[in-house]
């Protein structure tokens, strides 16, 4: 690959891993933003591409910014702050209008209203009506609705004998307020739906930690796993190297007589096995390696899908200390699951709350002001309602006792029960995730000293060999004798190296018990505050 194709498949690389959600540690001191994974959008790479390069940081990095779930958890953030909206919306102000029309024609027998003495006894009496209403009112947080209307009322008799205006307009202008005094009265009662929905976003959020925790995991394990993989096959080719190197030196020396021709049996049957073992590492290394590329989502690109991944990070021993009580404290502090039933069950007990205040009766104070106008146009009745000539007042209260009341107390007790199921959920959370860190602790420990005790095997398998390579060279072993010893030190290899990667991966694992394994890759979700 030519150096100009690798500057730009760097550069791709760098633009996919460093934008959005997914940031290093110094890019975003804040991390405060909506979380954005937009994924694979605007990606181009050399189509002779042939290899991806990527540390374990990189990795985990493109996974948490294509992997299908948490694609679906940012979406679940986003239909959260829909949420939000719709419970404040309860407060907003509803503008009503309404017009009618009414023409009637009776039969009428009423002297006062037909208006004349010498009528028939069955007179035609004509009623027309004009009506326009305007009301805007809103709920506020204490639980009162509050209205300002404006009505037009245009009227027109005939025969109208007694009225001194025909057609008259009546206009008017009142404003009015309902508050409960008991059930469904008080500030909690009323915003407790936005507390809820807020606290719902802040689940959503902690499911979205979770879910990153996770796949963050899956990533380091199937990195390692492929980084062992392509160990293995080192250690296969090096085993089959020295069955090789075994099979040459035993035909020159049958050629010259000096060892008996069933040595060279012996030895081409070691070089078979180990082509054996070579080719089951090498195919080894493609499972992994589509388990490695299925959680990044490599599958998502045709031209990065065929490309070979190539990583970077080797395994590194360095036994590290575990202090079980402070990784407990960390884990308690750091663990989004323990954030999620939190909230769960502070949802449940401001349901309690709510439920509580409808177990009172209704018990509704309403109260207004009202100012009519009227005149034979409609801008003197409109005159005469503003000029604030004619005044009226109106109170009352109403009361509504449900007898039984069975329903509300059946939602209150069983609100009661959803709370203390939640708490009860919450401990439960927390003796599962002080058993986790223990356990993992313990991993990292007893890999460490698997480590110490497979390097110890390996030293003694390469003496082995050793000595058994001398005694063969001066006839007092055998070609199988020398394989064997061979096998037993590629075994001892294999071990040695698995245990290594097992202790990186425990301690990745370790990391994820303590809900630190982004910071401990140097990686940041950016969060959103607002609600």
């Amino acid at each position: 690959m030519s150096e100009k194709k690798i500057i730009l498949f760097l550069i791709a690389v760098a633009s996919v891993l460093w934008g959005g959600v997914i940031s290093f540690g110094s890019e975003n001191p804040s991390g405060m933003q909506t979380p954005s994974t937009t994924p694979r959008a605007g990606i181009e790479i050399d189509s002779n591409l042939k290899f991806v390069s990527l540390s374990l940081q990189e990795s985990v990095a493109y996974a948490l910014r294509n992997n299908f779930d948490i694609e679906i958890s940012e979406l679940n953030l986003k239909i959260q702050d829909y949420g939000i909206t719709k419970e404040k919306s309860r407060f907003d102000p509803l503008l009503k209008l309404e017009g009618n029309l009414q023409d009637s024609e009776t039969p009428s027998s009423n002297l006062l209203q037909v208006g004349s003495s010498t009528a028939t006894v069955i007179s035609p009496f004509v009623a027309d009506g004009r009506t326009a209403d305007a009301v805007l009112q809103s709920l506020i947080p204490t639980g009162a609705t509050v209205s300002l209307g404006y009505s037009v009322v245009r009227g027109f008799l005939d025969p109208s004998p007694f009225q001194l205006l025909n057609p008259s307009y009546t206009n008017f202008i009142e404003a009015s307020i309902t508050q409960p005094l008991l059930k469904g009265a008080g500030w909690f009662y009323n915003r407790s739906p936005i507390y809820i929905a807020r606290n719902n976003k802040k689940i959503s959020l902690a499911q979205f930690k979770s879910r990153a925790l996770e796949v963050s995991n899956a990533v380091q394990e199937a990195y390692w796993n492929y980084v062992q993989a392509m160990e293995n096959l080192k250690v296969a080719k090096k085993s089959l190297e020295r069955a090789e190197d075994l099979l040459k030196k035993n035909k020159v020396q049958v050629e010259v007589g000096t060892l008996a021709p069933v040595e060279i049996i012996d030895a081409e049957s070691g070089v078979a096995s180990r082509v054996e073992a070579v080719i089951l590492a090498e195919n080894t290394i493609r499972d992994r390696e589509d388990e490695l590329k299925r959680i990044m989502n490599f599958a998502g690109s045709e031209i990065i899908s065929d490309a070979t991944v190539v990583p970077t990070d080797k395994p590194y021993f360095e036994p590290q200390k575990v202090e079980v009580k402070e990784t407990i404290k960390i884990a308690m502090e750091k663990r989004p699951e323990l954030t999620e039933l939190h909230l769960v069950t502070e949802n449940a007990g401001i349901q309690t709350r709510r439920r509580k205040n409808e177990l009172y009766p209704q018990l509704d104070f309403a109260g207004g002001i009202r100012y009519t106008g009227l005149g034979s146009e409609a801008s003197d009745a409109n005159d005469s309602a503003f000029s604030e000539a004619y005044q009226g007042e109106f109170l009352g209260l109403t009361l509504s006792i449900p007898i039984g009341n069975r329903s509300a107390r059946s939602e209150y007790h069983k609100s009661k029960l959803n709370e203390r199921q939640a708490t009860i959920n919450f401990k439960k959370k927390e003796l599962d995730i002080v058993v986790e860190v223990r356990a993992s602790a313990r991993q990292v420990m007893t890999n460490i000293e698997r480590v110490n005790a497979t390097k110890k095997a390996r030293e003694l398998a390469e003496k082995r060999l050793e000595n058994e390579e001398n005694k063969y060279r001066v006839g007092r072993t055998t070609s199988l004798e020398v394989l064997r010893a061979q096998e037993n030190l590629a075994i001892s290899e294999f071990e040695e190296t698995r245990a290594i990667i097992d202790y990186e991966i425990s301690l990745g694992n370790l990391e994820t018990a303590k809900g630190t394994i982004l910071e401990a890759y140097d990686i940041n979700l950016e969060e959103d505050k607002k609600t």
